[in-house]
């Protein structure tokens, strides 16, 4: 014969460990890291996630190539390059400051442009999804670029191969849309470089390739 207590032990036993299971689901729902405020909900434990935590330093080249041909009397092609080692460190999570430097050469008909440049950057990343983010980065570079006249000859007046030195402060701005896989990335955007002093002043609007990994 079953006692009438039996039914309500179930019972009892039954909302004990429902409510054991929910408090346990809240706590662990409480415990996940939260997206901050603002920005878009991703996996913080995924690769775009992790990317960009304070104490991180991110190593990297940046590249640019761009190859024309000008029809026009036959003067044949002109070439650009670009290359750009940098540094940035992640002060706070996803605020970087850092430095670079590089080298520009322009290569056309008639003569060639070769720049080096260094200065400071700031940046923002914001992470888009699991493997995406994308990495404003701003900054003010010192120019030193020299340009190299070929020699010509016109009506049998030889004009003499010369160089031209000029310095000047540019404004940097790139935006890369970054592709994230564990310590290391890849990205592709715009990129803008305007001189604020020197004459005659240059404004470069080109798309950058980026490659790199980050430590810490």
């Amino acid at each position: 014969m079953l006692s009438a207590d039996g039914p309500r032990m179930h019972y009892r036993t039954a909302l004990v460990g429902t409510g054991l299971f929910l408090v346990g689901l809240t706590s662990s729902a409480a415990a996940q890291p939260k997206p901050e405020p603002g920005m878009p909900q991703v996996d913080p434990h995924s690769a775009a996630g992790i990317f960009g935590e304070h104490g991180q330093l991110a190593i990297m080249g940046e590249a640019g190539a761009l190859f024309t041909h000008t029809s026009v009397s036959g003067r044949g092609s002109s070439t650009t390059f670009l290359f750009r080692p940098a540094v940035d460190y992640f002060v706070i999570d996803h605020l970087s400051i850092g430095a670079f430097t590089g080298i520009e050469y322009s290569s056309a008909p008639g003569g060639s442009t070769t720049t080096y440049g260094i200065g400071p950057r700031v940046g923002y990343d914001i992470p888009l999804s699991e493997r995406f983010s994308i990495w404003p980065k701003a900054g003010l570079s010192f120019n030193s670029s020299t340009a190299k006249l070929d020699a010509v000859t016109v009506g049998g007046f030889t004009t003499p191969e010369s160089s031209v030195t000029n310095t000047a402060l540019a404004f940097n701005l790139y935006v890369p849309l970054m592709f994230h896989s564990h310590h290391y990335f890849a990205g592709f955007g715009p990129s803008v470089d305007a001189d604020l002093t020197g004459s005659p002043k240059a404004t470069v609007v080109a798309a950058r390739l980026v490659v790199g990994g980050w430590v810490f």
